[in-house]
């Protein structure tokens, strides 16, 4: 019987005998270094719409941490809710452009006002599943994709593995909800995923298949 992984350890990349995988585990996901931008974020989000749903500030720094690591030129965002993780994700550099897109809802000239601050990101509202088959069908295909706050995670999720490359990096957030569980231990074992890394509330799904296949229990 396979022995389970230690997740403590593993987290603090004991046991890794991949370099890429240990500098991915030590150096971006347990990164404790105060990046500047943070600063500048956290002084906007008085502005995000307080009601509409967010992720935890570690969660959305991580998502930065990831960003700045992989240096994307085109971010899609799946699911915008209070439109504060696409303002993490579009804080880490200009030059990148981050779309995010919503289902039509009330709230939208709310989100909209907020994300205005953020001259790189395009906020689109519509059918979720129709806007980000056009995006991924496009010539500039994601470099990294946020699939957030959407009840729509698994056919959005499923198009996005289909179109994806070698260099794209797919973030799931919530991965341990229930009706998540058992689509999760599936994908990371589809011949089109490579290494990936299970946490406590996200999932990181990578597809450079020349890299051995493993999934990192954190």
């Amino acid at each position: 019987m396979k022995p389970r992984q230690n997740r403590w350890l593993t987290r603090r990349g004991f046991g890794v005998h991949s370099p890429w995988a240990y500098d991915i585990i030590v150096n971006v996901i347990n990164e404790k270094r105060p990046y500047y931008a943070y600063g500048d974020i956290c002084s906007s989000l008085e502005e995000a719409p307080k009601h509409l749903p967010q992720y935890p500030q570690s969660r959305n720094e991580l998502l930065f941490r990831l960003v700045n690591r992989f240096n994307p030129d085109l971010i899609l965002e799946i699911g915008t809710g209070a439109g504060v993780s696409a303002g993490y994700l579009a804080s880490v550099s200009n030059r990148s452009r981050v779309v995010t897109v919503d289902e039509t809802h009330p709230d939208v000239p709310e989100v909209k006002k907020y994300l205005e601050l953020f001259p790189n990101i395009s906020y689109i509202t519509g059918n979720i599943a129709d806007i980000a088959g056009e995006i991924l069908e496009g010539d500039n295909t994601p470099g990294f994709v946020h699939i957030a706050h959407t009840s729509l995670w698994r056919q959005t999720a499923e198009r996005i593995i289909e179109f994806a490359t070698p260099k794209m990096v797919v973030v799931i957030e919530d991965i341990k909800e229930k009706e998540k569980r058992e689509w999760w231990r599936d994908i990371i074992k589809d011949e089109r995923v490579g290494v990936t890394f299970s946490m406590n509330k996200l999932g990181i799904l990578f597809f450079d298949l020349k890299m051995i296949k493993q999934n990192y229990i954190l």
